[in-house]
């Protein structure tokens, strides 16, 4: 690195910027394991204790058996990942310890470099290789027979020609599994006739299974269905200045009320720029508190319901000067951008086209404070296990794009390093083989990041025969 770093290069050996970045690491840790590694049959069996089998899941049942290895296919949010450890439940295993593979290993690697042990399960959720093999994965399925193994792969998408080892898979019925869910936690108890009918109404509209257990849980004791109140006020059609005052927040909560009425002002002059119309005044808002000199939302929950209503109710007028505004945090000091990245991942789990293309992919090719945000919020974005392999997709698409593998860099440094070790060591170890900038951020998050990433790797590493 270089004293004075120029435009887009990250400085590293920034103190304060490194202990900061070390601390999500940290943080990310204590609350989520590593994506890869064994799973005990205890933890699988918590995670489907709701779960509901879909219409194809019989005929799922019985082509494991027969193959040995199967990759389920659909549309995203569909319940691959349970499905395949439902699947992999009812077959017959030496060990009912799951393995975890990385979705970044391409068909040749699970083909050649991979070890199976005999009778074990082995699950590859949200495969993110580039293309599929027909000819080595009706390979991989006759050696796993061999072993008397099994594996089961989640991608995102529609069949190929791999049509041996692929099942299309679709989500189970909304209404069925709100019932099932219902009857699961006895979240009957208690609740009036009227909300449970509400409930079961909005249960039947909702695209995802993930969307209709959110919603079953919110009918828990001390729940909180802060989706319902979140689209009531956007259902009256508030002022204008009033939603772009939730907006702002959703990307910069919680700031200090001074700071975050200077951001306000900001994003007025952008929005009086492009759309012109009232003035964003401060002033009380329904959703918004400022406590302890914090502006933030009344309710936490909030932040994700507000970006998922505004992804589904407003288009181009409002989001151009939004995300222009957005684009522009970073060159904000360090409080601010740490809050921009950890919104435009909150983001992500909305809308994430608009997230990626709109904003990270932008800042992975900006200024140095534009970079570190993206790689942040790439940190941010592993600690949903929904996000987590897109974070892994795009820092290894940055890695091989000469003008964001600084950045790419920076990410694998991040979360990705908590999340996926195996594969930032070795994305991290490429990069600081080349030359350039993008080397010597690499080479110094090796050397900060190495006895604990190496640790971890070694932990978590799958067992050998």
């Amino acid at each position: 690195m270089t004293d004075t770093p120029e435009p887009g290069e990250l400085d590293l050996d920034d103190i304060t910027l490194t202990q900061r970045r070390l601390a999500l690491n940290d943080r990310l840790r204590a609350s989520v394991p590593p994506v890869t590694g064994d799973l005990a049959r205890r933890a699988a069996d918590a995670l489907l204790r709701s779960y509901l089998e879909p219409p194809c899941f019989a005929e799922a049942v019985r082509r494991l058996a027969a193959r040995h290895l199967l990759v389920l296919v659909g549309a995203e949010e569909t319940g691959k990942r349970l499905g395949g450890l439902a699947l992999l439940s009812r077959m017959s295993l030496a060990e009912s310890t799951i393995t975890v593979l990385s979705p970044a290993r391409t068909a040749a690697e699970l083909l050649s470099g991979t070890e199976y042990a005999p009778g074990r399960a082995y699950l590859l959720h949200d495969w993110i290789a580039p293309g599929t093999d027909r000819t080595e994965l009706v390979n991989l399925a006759r050696k796993l027979a061999e072993l008397g193994s099994y594996l089961v792969v989640t991608r995102n998408g529609v069949p190929s020609r791999a049509v041996e080892v692929e099942q299309p898979w679709a989500a189970p019925d909304p209404g069925e599994l709100f019932e099932l869910c219902l009857r699961t936690y006895d979240l009957r108890a208690g609740r009036a006739p009227e909300a449970l009918a509400r409930a079961r109404g909005r249960a039947a509209e909702l695209p995802t299974p993930a969307q209709v257990v959110r919603l079953a849980a919110g009918l828990a004791p001390g729940g909180r269905p802060a989706g319902e109140e979140v689209a009531a006020w956007f259902d009256t059609k508030p002022a204008m200045r009033e939603v772009l005052a939730a907006a702002a927040l959703a990307f910069v909560q919680p700031l200090p009320e001074a700071a975050f009425h200077a951001q306000l002002g900001r994003l007025d002059r952008v929005w009086q720029a492009h759309e012109g119309g009232p003035r964003l005044l401060p002033g009380p808002h329904p959703l918004i508190a400022v406590t302890g000199g914090q502006a933030a939302f009344r309710t936490p929950e909030h932040r994700g319901p507000v970006l998922a209503e505004l992804a589904a109710r407003y288009g181009f007028w409002l989001w151009q000067p939004l995300r222009a505004w957005v684009r522009s945090l970073p060159a904000e000091g360090p409080e601010v951008r740490a809050r921009a990245a950890e919104g435009v991942a909150a983001l992500a789990a909305h809308a994430f086209r608009e997230a990626r293309h709109e904003l990270l992919e932008v800042w992975a090719a900006g200024t140095a404070g534009e970079r570190l945000a993206a790689a942040d919020a790439l940190t941010h974005m592993c600690a949903d296990d929904a996000l987590v392999p897109e974070a892994l997709r795009l820092a290894l698409d940055w890695a091989a794009d000469p003008g964001r593998a600084t950045t790419a860099a920076a990410a694998f440094g991040g979360g990705l390093s908590v999340r996926y070790p195996d594969d930032a060591l070795r994305a991290l170890r490429r990069l600081a083989g080349g030359d350039g900038p993008a080397a010597a951020v690499a080479a110094r998050t090796l050397t900060l990041l190495g006895p604990a990433t190496a640790a971890a790797t070694v932990l978590r590493a799958p067992r050998r025969p």
